[in-house]
């Protein structure tokens, strides 16, 4: 088969399954509580690796790392079972209750797929989101986990030499923490040497420290189908220096990448909804624009409990999220927005802290702290100004960039574009001192929000 320029080609799909057998006493890996708040989606990531000095697509050192990513990957599967299983189907028992998911740890494998993309250099791809979405394996970025495989893989090869590595895995299984060690661990394994370490205490117990409940926790708000556009903006550290400069002349003491970013983000997206609504009546949701606003945050919960130690190398869920409220037609500076979010970040991970170390039920306290968020846009009132749900997660300060298969580590590590409206996703820059935000807003809100004064004065770099 002939490739289509621009497009990768993929010539081969098979499993690959453990290099050891499954013991028949952890055949049934039970999800835990946070496993069933999970969305049930793929978790995208891309790692982007160079030309490291050899020819052009040599088809021999393709062929080569091929069968290397294959052979780890099989032994990476045998301490991270779970992940070559398959998942099972809710069943409810003659009294009417609904026993939790499982996965069935049967040793069937992850999907690995291997593409080629001819005439078109990896750099070339880098500030383009329709076309990077097109090395994640099966269009399977962000999409519902339909499929019994939990982790599917793909590998592109450049003609320039290069290389992109894609992974999607069940959320349902992994958060980013563990999607981090589970690749870092794979990576490890392949690389192998004395500089390599492989983390072997991973432990599969969440179940066990937090076991799911029988009542439906995943309601999660639906907002309007409308047309979106997602674009990718890079904050470099010398501008992030300057926000954190502002912050401190305004009494913020040690204000994080992330807040600044996050604050200059959500509030310029608030300002950018609020006057397209203004601008016109028959603005396409406006009934959803006039209302209050919350910003959603996922919260790591690793190291925000009494005993993180015990903890630390559990693999599956354990984050949650909690919302910061923008009531209607408040105005808020950017001082305002990053104390706010400090001040919502701080009283929650405290209470989370207080509320583990009672005694008292954990998972009650998470299911009623994601309430408003999960019920907003319930009211069937068409006069009722709806709340607008702005969902971020912080990617940053996670491990992504130590992944080095034996080949050098990635000069790019990213994820795929999400097409639902109001999302804010964070990851880190290459030299760590930076913060890349791929936001996904309604067409015309991103056509206000590119041309927004703080975002020109501190984006340093915007891919379409």
């Amino acid at each position: 088969m002939v490739s289509v320029p621009g497009n990768p080609e993929v010539f081969s799909r098979e499993m690959v399954r453990p290099s050891t057998r499954t013991p028949d006493h952890l055949r049934n890996h039970s999800l835990s509580f946070f496993d069933q708040m999970a969305p049930p989606f793929y978790v995208p990531l891309l790692y982007l690796y160079p030309n490291d000095g050899t020819a052009p697509y040599d088809d021999d050192l393709v062929e080569s790392r091929t069968r290397l990513l294959k052979l780890s990957l099989s032994k990476a599967l045998s301490t991270y079972y779970p992940l070559a299983g398959t998942m099972t189907t809710t069943t409810t028992a003659g009294d009417g209750h609904h026993d939790p998911l499982t996965v069935r740890c049967n040793d069937e494998g992850a999907l690995f797929l291997q593409a080629r993309m001819m005439n078109t250099p990896l750099d070339s791809i880098v500030g383009e989101e329709a076309r990077l979405r097109l090395l994640f394996p099966d269009d399977l970025a962000f999409r519902s986990t339909t499929l019994s495989t939990l982790l599917v893989v793909q590998i592109t090869s450049f003609e320039c030499g290069g290389m992109g590595l894609a992974v999607c895995a069940s959320h349902k299984v992994l958060d980013m923490s563990s999607l981090c060690s589970f690749v870092n661990h794979w990576a490890a394994t392949s690389a192998g040497g004395p500089r390599h370490r492989i983390e072997q205490s991973v432990r599969f117990d969440l179940a066990a420290l937090f076991p799911p409940v029988s009542k439906q926790v995943t309601k999660t708000f639906d907002p309007p189908n409308v047309r979106t556009v997602c674009k990718r903006f890079v904050f470099g550290g010398p501008s992030i220096g300057k926000l954190k400069a502002m912050m401190r002349r305004h009494k913020i003491e040690n204000p994080t990448r992330v807040e600044v970013v996050l604050a200059l983000v959500c509030s310029s997206a608030i300002s950018a909804a609020r006057t397209c609504c203004l601008s016109s009546s028959s603005y396409v949701g406006s009934r959803s624009r006039l209302g209050s606003a919350f910003l959603t945050q996922a919260a790591n919960l690793r190291s925000r409990l009494t005993s993180p130690s015990s903890t630390t190398s559990s693999i599956g869920n354990l984050s949650s999220i909690f919302a910061m409220s923008i009531g209607a037609g408040v105005e808020m500076d950017l001082i305002s927005f990053v104390s706010t979010i400090r001040r919502v970040k701080t009283e929650y991970f405290e209470t989370c802290s207080e509320e583990y170390s009672s005694g008292k039920d954990f998972r009650s306290f998470i299911v009623e702290s994601t309430k408003v968020f999960r019920d907003a846009g319930s009211s069937e009132e068409p006069d009722v100004a709806q709340p607008r749900v702005y969902i971020s997660s912080s990617w940053c300060n996670f491990p992504i960039y130590k992944a080095d298969f034996g080949w050098g580590k990635p000069v790019r590590v990213t994820t795929a574009a999400q097409e639902l409206k109001d999302t804010i996703v964070l990851l880190d820059t290459r030299d760590g001192d930076g913060v890349e935000a791929l936001v996904c807003l309604e067409e015309r809100e991103m056509t206000m929000f590119q041309c927004d004064k703080m975002v020109l004065t501190f984006a340093d770099v915007a891919y379409v």
